[in-house]
């Protein structure tokens, strides 16, 4: 198996969890699959663990990705580590596949040069939050990653905290409210491409502002989707 090409001249390609058209989301093998190829970016999501460890999950549970009913929070990340993962190539569980540390993440996307997209999902304290600036700081990566999150709290906060940093608000939908805070805050826009058109899109660039969309994986949507001017579109197997 293997990705499905699209414009050659775009250079905006952002891997969804890591390459997850092929390997299991969120791992090691799936950001290694994706930093192999001519990926701009690759994306990720972060909880915290019981002990303030930054892990790298989209959902709070095992229960989609390795058949376990746990509460990740509530567990110590050795505790995790544990716990194994179902390989999407074969539908089993595999002893070499466990969630990652965010500081792995990082580290590949500095080594094979790669932009990182962290999104912070929900239930994290200030101080988790800014554990996951340290680690970036701590890897010098400052000028090539970008923060996501559908909690506006969380951009607010960074915003104020560490201006340096990209962030993109994160939105299944679009209005005069969502545009009016990325405005206010100098926020950038990450949307479902459903709910994009070329004026949001010329509206966010007059105000210096960038446009990414998630998730295409079909390969008409996405040139599509070029063509009106976004600058990254997040996939699962498109390259």
């Amino acid at each position: 198996m293997n990705t499905v090409k699209i414009d050659k001249y775009f250079k905006g390609m952002v891997a969804h969890r890591g390459l997850s058209g092929i390997e299991t989301e969120n791992t090691i093998n799936a950001f290694l699959a994706a930093a192999n190829r001519s990926y701009f970016g690759i994306e990720c999501d972060v909880h915290a663990s019981r002990d303030g460890k930054i892990i790298i999950s989209h959902d709070d549970t095992l229960l989609r990705l390795g058949m376990l009913n746990v509460y990740l929070p509530s567990f110590r990340y050795d505790e995790i580590r544990k716990f194994t993962l179902i390989d999407r190539k074969s539908g089993n569980l595999s002893d070499n596949l466990t969630l990652p540390l965010l500081s792995e993440f990082l580290l590949i996307c500095k080594t094979y040069k790669k932009h990182g997209f962290v999104e912070l999902k929900q239930n994290l304290s200030n101080e988790n939050v800014e554990s996951v600036i340290d680690e970036i700081y701590k890897y010098q990566m400052v000028e090539n990653i970008s923060i996501i999150s559908f909690n506006d709290k969380y951009l607010t906060y960074i915003k104020k905290t560490h201006p340096e940093l990209a962030l993109y608000l994160l939105t299944a939908e679009m209005s005069e409210k969502h545009f009016d805070f990325c405005e206010k805050h100098h926020i950038n826009l990450d949307i479902h491409h459903d709910k994009l058109d070329e004026n949001v899109i010329k509206r966010m660039h007059l105000i210096g502002l960038k446009v990414a969309v998630w998730t295409v994986d079909d390969k008409d949507t996405a040139e599509k989707l070029i063509k009106m001017g976004v600058d990254f579109i997040t996939s699962n197997i498109l390259e």
